[in-house]
């Protein structure tokens, strides 16, 4: 049985989300609750809840929240076999506070663990990443260790971003992605295209097609997604008005799942849209990291009711 593996950030993260509208700068009632995080590490878990054979090929510290993202994964049927802990180091962490809505408005990363994953750290891992069917990874990684992600890995690589920050630090590698799942700012980011508009959208997409990458799939939050391919051409899908929202924190990362996931099932790319979409939609009505609905029947049932 084939598998995918993914290499970057496992996180423990701490949320707040306020009862009225915020006061910056002063003390907001709300609730406050710690989850499993990191970007790589939601991809991974929402994968293994669609049934995918996933390992994870990360750094941990020796303390408690590094034991509570390894117990965390083993529970969800990630493999973390290949998941290192670092003695005398810190787990890394994020913090983000959300409106009353569920809309984030800032955030805070405790990533500095991260560093650890390395060039030797990739050679060490080399066997497990070069036997895997897809490899994605995050953008927490520094530029030299993607350079030698893209030497080590046979499986065509996938990237989520992850912030416009990160997105400009690896914008020299793009070419080497099989696949990428930028924001709007992270697209513009990894471009220098202006992406305020579908135009510029497009024309982002090209430029990263030019460069390499062979598949590119925008999330545009209330806009869609925006598919854009060297072979399929495009596909923009908007969904209809979804009322669940609790926490829009780790949509991209079950969108990114949805397309790894979609992939593998060999859907087409608007098939692979409207999966991503209806992925992302789940995460969003659910108050933990990773919502305990994700499956391939709870896909189908949000593309029909809300997207097809």
């Amino acid at each position: 049985m084939g598998y995918i593996a993914g290499i970057g950030a496992a996180n423990v993260d701490i949320r707040g989300r306020s009862e009225r509208r915020l006061i910056m700068g002063d003390s907001n009632p709300g609730t406050l609750y710690t989850t499993l995080g990191g970007v790589c590490r939601n991809i991974c878990e929402n994968l293994a809840r669609l049934g995918s054979n996933v390992k994870l090929v990360t750094v941990v510290g020796d303390d408690e929240n590094g034991r509570s993202i390894l117990r965390g994964c083993e529970a969800a049927g990630i493999d973390v076999s290949h998941t290192r802990v670092l003695e005398g180091e810190r787990s890394s962490s994020y913090m983000s506070i959300l409106d009353e809505k569920g809309d984030k408005v800032l955030a805070m990363s405790d990533v500095h663990i991260v560093k650890r994953l390395d060039e030797d750290f990739v050679e060490a891992a080399r066997v497990v990443l070069s036997n895997a069917d897809i490899v994605v990874c995050d953008g927490n990684l520094s530029k030299e260790t993607i350079a030698r992600l893209t030497e080590v890995c046979l499986a065509p690589l996938y990237l989520d971003p992850v912030s416009s920050t990160w997105a400009k630090e690896i914008a020299p590698y793009i070419g080497y992605f099989d696949t990428v799942k930028p924001n709007r700012m992270e697209l513009a980011a990894l471009t220098g295209v202006n992406t305020d508009t579908i135009a510029g959208v497009m024309h982002a997409c090209d430029v990263l097609i030019k460069k390499g990458v062979r598949r590119v799939f925008v999330s545009l939050g209330k806009e869609g997604m925006i598919y854009r391919g060297r072979r399929e051409g495009t596909v923009h899908r908007i969904a209809r008005p979804f009322p669940d929202i609790v926490d829009v924190t780790s949509a991209g990362e079950a969108a990114m799942a949805g397309i790894v996931w979609g992939s593998r099932q060999g859907m087409t790319a608007d098939e692979i849209v409207c999966t991503a979409m209806a992925a992302g939609m789940i995460a969003i009505s659910s108050p933990d990291t990773i919502s305990a609905d994700m499956s391939a029947e709870k896909i189908e049932e949000i593309i029909r009711d809300y997207i097809a």
